[in-house]
């Protein structure tokens, strides 16, 4: 065990277990000051093994975690909130993602290590004023990734082929997804598994758009997002093909749906802000929509099938059957306790046999 204490993952262990210094120290048998001392790396020598032990126990983390050699990773530039709206997130659910991604991406470091991946299509940095905008810059990629004219069959399968890591969590707090770029890893999206696939789609296409158009926050970055999500998926011009000539109904929209995998919401907004049809034109469907509970949920009937990401499953898949890692291993390994790997990847507790394979291409 390296002898050097890591404060900042006392922190996010505390954050991810949502816990305050007052009860922390408390239950630990130490003063709130030194307890906040330790926190902060004040103590020159660092704290003593055995309050290092009393703090795990209280915290339920093995005690070797807390020398890992991890440094912490700020927020991503947006938290995407759900349903579209400009939704505040707490800041005790943003200290709990936080925690979260952070935790996740110390374990892709581990994960990694007996791994290699390789992008086929390209995941470039494109400046929105420089690339035109957003739909142009949705335009190069569609060019870019070889995308045939229509919907995008398996959007996870071409970000993954980018090369970006595509992961489904359990968000507690209302968000369907996070974009992030780590300069030792692969960039990842994760996305909230409680959402229905259109809207898990518009997500990963969202995502896509910060990866590649933003580096800095700005005032303007969650609306071209949307503007580089809406041309990914649904082409401005193949829209209008399809919308062109006869009334716009909700029945014309579920069938849309079918044919794009996109929201019925999502393409009376698209066919809106393209100037197909007026405000005053869709006014009358927006009302619909509201009064028939659909701008939460939209029935049942007209769902599609969640694209299910292959890359991150297959190198856990890497681990517990070619390297024979069960639960008990991936805690060892991982430094994180059985129960929590339990939750965030579904690992069971099954035996496996070891085997000699360390890298995969």
């Amino acid at each position: 065990m390296p002898h050097q204490f890591n404060h900042n993952l006392l922190l996010l262990a505390r954050q991810y277990r949502e816990r305050s210094q007052s009860a922390v120290a408390k239950e630990a048998g130490l003063h709130q000051g030194h307890y906040s001392r330790i926190e902060n790396g004040l103590l020159p020598d660092g704290p003593s093994a055995d309050n290092v032990q009393r703090i795990a126990a209280v915290l339920s983390f093995p005690s070797d975690f807390f020398y890992e050699p991890d440094g912490l990773v700020g927020l991503p530039l947006s938290v995407h909130p759900m349903h579209r709206k400009k939704q505040s997130v707490g800041e005790r659910a943003i200290r709990q993602i936080h925690a979260e991604l952070n935790m996740r991406l110390i374990h892709l470091r581990r994960l990694l290590s007996a791994v290699e991946t390789k992008a086929e299509l390209p995941l470039p940095w494109i400046d929105v004023d420089e690339g035109g905008g957003p739909r142009e810059i949705a335009k190069k990629i569609r060019k870019g990734w070889m995308l045939p004219a229509g919907p995008i069959e398996n959007l996870t399968a071409y970000a993954e082929r980018a090369g970006i890591l595509v992961i489904w969590c359990q968000f507690d707090a209302p968000v369907d997804g996070v974009a992030m770029r780590v300069n030792d890893l692969p960039p990842c999206v994760f996305l909230n598994s409680s959402c229905t696939a259109d809207r898990m789609r518009f997500s990963l296409a969202h995502e896509i758009g910060h990866l590649i158009m933003h580096r800095v926050p700005t005032e303007t970055i969650e609306e071209e997002a949307n503007t580089f999500a809406a041309e990914l998926l649904v082409p401005e011009k193949e829209l209008r093909r399809s919308l062109i000539g006869g009334r716009l109904t909700l029945e014309r929209l579920a069938q849309q749906k079918a044919h794009w995998h996109v929201s019925m919401q999502f393409l009376l907004y698209q066919a809106q802000e393209t100037g197909l049809y007026t405000q005053f034109q869709t006014q009358y469907l927006w009302k619909q929509l509201s009064m028939r509970g659909w701008r939460v949920r939209e029935p049942a009937e007209t769902d599609f099938a969640h694209e299910e990401p292959r890359l991150f499953p297959e190198i856990m898949k890497l681990h517990s059957q070619d390297l024979g890692y069960g639960l008990e291993e991936f805690s060892q390994f991982l430094k994180f306790p059985a129960n929590d790997l339990r939750r965030l990847y579904g690992l069971q507790a099954s035996p496996a046999q070891k085997s000699t394979l360390h890298v995969v291409k």
